[in-house]
Parts: structure tokens; sequence; C-alpha cells
């Protein structure tokens, strides 16, 4: 008979017969305290140095500063320099998702250009960028930056979460997946009070965080447990998130999610484990070994002050010691002598030197981006370009990851937004676009993620600076892109992104005209100063698209409408009619003159355009801009 294995007998907080998974919770983070208690210790320590302050704990509770060294102990701070300059080397860029369909119809890719806006509008609520860009300060300095997503009040927030507050059961995670997760987080007693209402005796009951020293207290906090456990298999039914404090359970809820509600960032991964390595941790020993250095040579430089040797007895008036140009010291007896001492050896700036370029070829980056100068010999753009190219190449994965972060933060929003959505509430966001602020509403949307795949691209591909947008002209001039008027007008002023815009100006215009036939019905007939010819082109491919995906007929009429008034426009205006001849210049013109003969056009539409609008006469839009009438919009 197989025995039962003690494994069996265990509980675990996130079963569902587990009706108080509080005091399971607590149970199991105090028999992780060791290990949590040690990476705590790490991140104050890497915190400190790259603050040059001291910090006790990250915790409130027991939260308290100090300076790190002397006021006037020399320092150089490596650490800071390389996790500033990576930061803004890389979070500089404003990665955007796009979605893109993969053989939708016009109404998808309306969705899918609607649902890139939708995520522009959320980014930009909830200040998504700048939080990324802490977040990746934060992976640097601690090894991962932490971002959540939640909702609150029907609305979608982020906040920025220090690492020290996230526990995971580092075995469970060994390989960098675990399925459960912790937040423990500091809080004051009334805000989680306003928060659960419903367990104002329990909160009030809870055990206060005492810190050690009573005069770094602004408050009563308290103590609150956050805790999540992703479904162990598809269709398993054990996902639960649970919110408690020491002596209650104040939220219990299933949790059906794939993951949890974090965007993770790591500056490095480790080859086991949740948590990352930072850039502080990669560079602490020869931080220690920096400051030794300084420290020496500052006690040193203190020691080398010229001295005067003076015997007693000798008759010498200190007043004569100066620095006096040929001055006259007299004295009796022995006279005093001058000495120098020996200053700190080469070999101890030599070993600093050193020390000083290996911090910087561990991070990746160069003493002259720390210091933003620009090398030597490298003027033009293109050479720049390059340079920037190769110091960039370290940071090839890096900043993949923190795009890909975005991807996360991207899909994580648009589920929570669905969420809201289906509870009865209305989602809209306001996108603020290039010419125009539009409120945007989920139920406009509601792609599945079957229907769009996303893409992340920097918000702007185009260069940043004038020397490098002067460059760029100048290669667009020589490939034949722009011409000579518009070469001399982009030089004196290189506003690219604006040339973009009016270059592709006449295909949006011929997309939005078909958008707005095939979405709502709507017909706007073509101007004489558009460029007809491109739109005649887009709709011919336009019309068989909308055909192949059973547009409406009364769109499509539409449509056909559209591309015969650009073919009458397109066609040559009739040459005048010749002046009446008369017998004679004093002969009057009589009832039987002859009529003037109205002449047929001498060009006609292009063959194909004929061929292609063989149809009927189709009568013309009753209004322009309006819905046809019995045409669903």
């Amino acid at each position: 008979m197989i025995g039962k294995s003690a494994y069996m007998d265990q509980k675990f907080w996130w079963e569902p017969e587990e009706d108080n998974p509080q005091q399971l919770i607590y149970s199991l983070l105090e028999s992780l305290k060791e290990r949590v208690e040690t990476r705590a210790d790490h991140d104050v320590l890497h915190l400190s140095l790259f603050e040059n302050y001291y910090n006790n704990a990250l915790n409130p509770a027991g939260y308290k500063t100090g300076t790190l060294f002397d006021d006037d102990r020399v320092t150089f701070n490596v650490i800071a320099s390389c996790c500033n300059t990576v930061t803004a080397k890389i979070a500089k860029a404003r990665p955007r998702p796009i979605f893109l369909t993969s053989g939708g119809n016009f109404s998808l890719k309306r969705k899918a250009k609607l649902l890139t806006k939708f995520v522009d509008g959320m980014f930009y609520e909830i200040d998504l960028y700048n939080l990324m860009q802490r977040v990746f300060l934060d992976s640097c300095v601690f090894g991962t930056g932490i971002l959540k997503l939640y909702v609150e009040d029907d609305q979608v927030k982020a906040e920025r979460v220090f690492p020290s507050e996230i526990i995971v059961d580092e075995y469970e995670a060994r390989y960098g997946d675990p399925r459960s997760m912790f937040q423990r987080k500091v809080m004051p007693r009334e805000v989680v009070m306003g928060l659960f209402p419903n367990h104002h005796e329990e909160i009030a009951a809870a055990a206060p965080c005492d810190p050690e020293d009573r005069s770094y207290n602004t408050g009563d906090m308290i103590e609150v447990i956050e805790a999540w456990h992703i479904p162990s298999a598809q269709g398993v039914d054990d996902g639960r998130h649970v919110i408690c404090i020491d002596n209650a359970t104040l939220f219990d809820e299933k949790y059906e999610k794939d993951y949890f509600p974090f965007v993770t960032l790591r500056w490095s991964r480790r080859m086991l484990g949740y948590y990352g390595q930072g850039l502080a941790e990669q560079l602490r020993g020869i931080q220690a070994e920096i400051n030794q250095l300084l420290l020496n040579i500052q006690e040193q430089m203190n020691l080398a002050t010229p001295k005067v040797f003076l015997e007693r007895g000798s008759q010498v008036a200190k007043e004569q010691i100066n620095n006096q140009t040929w001055g006259i010291i007299e004295y009796e007896g022995q006279p005093p002598r001058f000495f120098v001492p020996q200053t700190v050896a080469g070999e101890v700036f030599s070993h600093l030197d050193r020390l000083y370029n290996r911090a910087y070829e561990i991070s990746g980056i160069s003493q002259l981006s720390a210091t933003s100068r620009k090398p030597g010999g490298l003027e033009s753009g293109v050479a720049l370009r390059e340079y920037n190219d190769i110091e960039t190449e370290r940071f090839i994965i890096t900043g993949q990851a923190y795009e890909s972060a975005f991807l996360e933060a991207a899909r994580q929003l648009i589920d929570l937004a669905k969420d809201v959505s289906e509870q009865g509430k209305t989602y809209e966001v306001i996108s603020h676009g290039d010419k125009d602020i539009e409120k945007i509403k989920w139920s406009d949307i509601n792609l599945t993620e079957d229907q769009y795949r996303m893409k992340v691209y920097p918000a702007s591909l185009l260069p940043t600076t004038p020397a490098a947008r002067l460059q760029t002209v100048i290669e667009m001039s020589q490939a034949g892109l722009i011409d000579k008027a518009e070469t001399r007008s982009l030089l004196d002023f290189p506003d690219i992104e604006q040339y973009n815009k009016l270059a592709t100006a006449p295909l949006d215009e011929a997309e939005m005209l078909v958008e707005e036939i095939v979405e709502k019905g709507i017909y706007h007939p073509p101007e004489p100063f558009s460029n007809l010819q491109l739109h005649l082109q887009f709709f011919q491919r336009a019309y068989i698209e909308a055909k192949i995906n059973n547009v409406p007929e009364e769109r499509l009429q539409l449509m056909r409408q559209y591309m015969q008034d650009c073919a009458r426009l397109l066609q040559p205006p009739p040459p005048p009619a010749p002046m009446p001849m008369s017998e004679s210049p004093m002969e009057p013109q009589g009832a039987g003159a002859p009529a003037p003969t109205e002449l047929t056009p001498t060009a006609t539409p292009p063959k194909e355009a004929i061929d292609a609008l063989a149809e009927a006469e189709l009568p013309a839009p009753q209004a322009t801009g309006a819905a046809l009438e019995g045409v669903p919009v």
C-alpha cells in the first residue's frame, strides 16, 4: 500500500475551501522572513551607494536616513553616474504600441487604428512614460523595477512599486515564473479604513507598525498584504486574489487571469530566481575601492603641506616666515629648515583611473557619454550616429526589454478597460492626436486578441538633434526623395515630421474618404484641387477589396459614384466654339443663319477607367457629407 504523502496534508491559502486565507498567508510570509530581509538589506545598500546617503530601511515603519560620508569628504559616485547615464540613454525613448490586423477588412482596420489611439490615451492618463523612466532607474539600482496596473473607482491607475515590497518564494520562482506573489505595503490606518469601510473594527484593532525611532513616525501605520495566485492550469479553478491585515481578510475574490498585475523590468536577468541583478550590484565592489582610495588620497594630501623646523631657542621672528619674494629672515643660532612631504604616488592615481574605466566598461557606456561630451574628430551627423550605434550595441537586449515592457503594459491596460466595460460601466479615454482631441470608448473598439497583433515602435523614428536632422535632409535630397527647393526649405528649418505629413496628405485624404463611405455610408464628392489621379487609383483597389469583403451594395454604389466623379473631373475642358462666319461684315446675321456647332471633347477619360466604371448613370447624393437614406451607419 502506498503511503500518504505529507504534502497532501498541507493547506494552501489559495484553495477554494479555505475560508480564512489570512492566517496561512502570514504563516507563509513568516517562513520566508529571513530571505526577504536579506534581499531588503541588499536593496538598502545599493540605494545608499547610489544616493551617497544612508538608508537603514525602505519600509516607512523603519525608515531613517543620514549622510553616508562626512560632508567634507571627496567622493566620486560612478554608480550614480552610470545608472543616470544609461537611464537617459535608453529610457528617453517613448515606445508606442501599434495595433495591426492580419488580412482584416476596413472595419477591423479602423478599429485597430482606434485601439492604437485608445492605448495612447491610456498612456497619457496614467503618465506611463514618466513612470517607466523611474521603473527603469529602479532596475539599474535594485536589479528589478516594477509597475503596478489596477482599477480603482472604475478608472485604470498605475503606480511604481518598490521591489522590496514584492515577495515571492524563491524556490518556487527558481525558473523566474512563480505562481504566487505578495505585495507587503505599509499604509496609514485611516487610508485603509477608507478603502474598506465594511471592516472598520478589524482595521482599528490591527497592530501598528512601530518604527525603532518614533521621531520618524509620521502617522498611524499598519501593514497590508495583497496576495495573488495564478490558476495552476487552464480550466483549474484555484486562482485567488486576497487583501488582508494581521487580524482579518479585507477582500477575497477569484483570480482568473494568467498574469500578475505588474510590469516587471530587470537590468540583468539572473540564471535562477525572479529578481534581477542591478548595475549598482555589479559596480559596488569598484565603488567601495574608489571610495577608499579617495579617502586615502585626501588624508595624504592634507598631511602633505609644507612644514618649517625651528630649533627651540632660535631667535627667529615667526612673522618673518611668509611667502614674500626675496624675503629676509633674521635668525640667531640654528637656521630654520623647510620640509615638503612627499605627495601621493602616481601609481595611486593610475589605479584610480583603471577603476573608473573598469566601471564604465562594465556598464557599457563611455565616460564621454557620462559627461555629455562629443568625441574628438567626429563632426558629421553620419559619424556621430555610427559612434552612437557602436556604443548602444551593448544595450540592445536591455532596450528590447524596455520596449517589451510597454507591450505588456498595453496588453494589461486593454484587459482592465475590458473588465470595466463588462461591468456595465462606460470606459472612455481622451486621445491627443496631431490635430485634435478625440474621445474614444472601449465599446467602439472591443477587439479580441485573435483579431490584432501588437508591434512597438519609438514615438519618433526621426533624429532629434539639429545636426542629425540636417544630415537626414541631405540624405533625402541625395536619394531623390525631395527636390532642390524642398531641400533649401528644410535646410533652413528642418521640420521633417511636418514635411512627411504634407507628403502623405493626399493618400491620407483618399483613405479617409474610403473609410467614410465603407464604415458610415457618408459620401463626400471629389474636389478639383485634390490629387484625383491618386484618389482614382486608390478607390479602384479599395473597391475590389470592399467587394470581396461583402460591403453592402449601397456603399459600393457610393464608391462607384466617387470614381465616376473623379473621371469626369479629370477630363480636359472642351475648347471654345468658333465664332460664326457671315457673308459680309456689313450683313447682319439673320434667322436663317447656321447655329453655332457644339463640338465634342477632343479627349476622353482613360480606357481602363471607362472599362472599370461601365455602370449606369447614378443619381448624385442628396447632400454632401450626409448619410444616404436607407443606408445603415
